[in-house]
């Protein structure tokens, strides 16, 4: 079993996009954008995104090195997280032989966490 796991402060990513709009474009998916701005407080959600997909480059050297976009962070029907991975973050996956991750998400008012958990062969 592999793990990753990440944590970061809600207002680290609030000033990087306060600073930098252009993060929000580069890290985030259209979906993830669309979902995340639909909040009255978008800033949580997107820190726990930006911390779920940390995580998941955690999860095995081959995951290291991909792009932000291809992580995505979607939400079931039932609320919970889903981790969708596209492109090279994909085919990582598939090489490594890493079965399907499971994502969980959590935030307080100042931190957001994320766990990745997957298991091998």
């Amino acid at each position: 079993m592999l793990i990753g796991i990440d944590i970061i402060d809600i207002d680290r990513v609030r000033d990087a996009i306060q600073r930098t709009p252009r993060f929000l474009t580069r890290v985030y998916t259209a979906a993830e954008r669309e979902y995340c701005m639909s909040k009255k407080n978008p800033y949580p959600s997107l820190a726990v995104r930006f911390a779920a997909k940390e995580a998941v480059r955690k999860l095995h050297p081959a995951l290291a090195k991909c792009k932000w976009q291809e992580i995505e962070i979607k939400i079931n029907a039932d609320g919970s997280p889903a981790l969708c991975l596209h492109g090279q973050a994909l085919q990582a996956q598939m090489d490594a032989g890493l079965g399907s991750p499971r994502i969980s998400l959590s935030h307080s008012a100042q931190q957001a966490v994320a766990a990745v958990i997957a298991t091998k062969g």
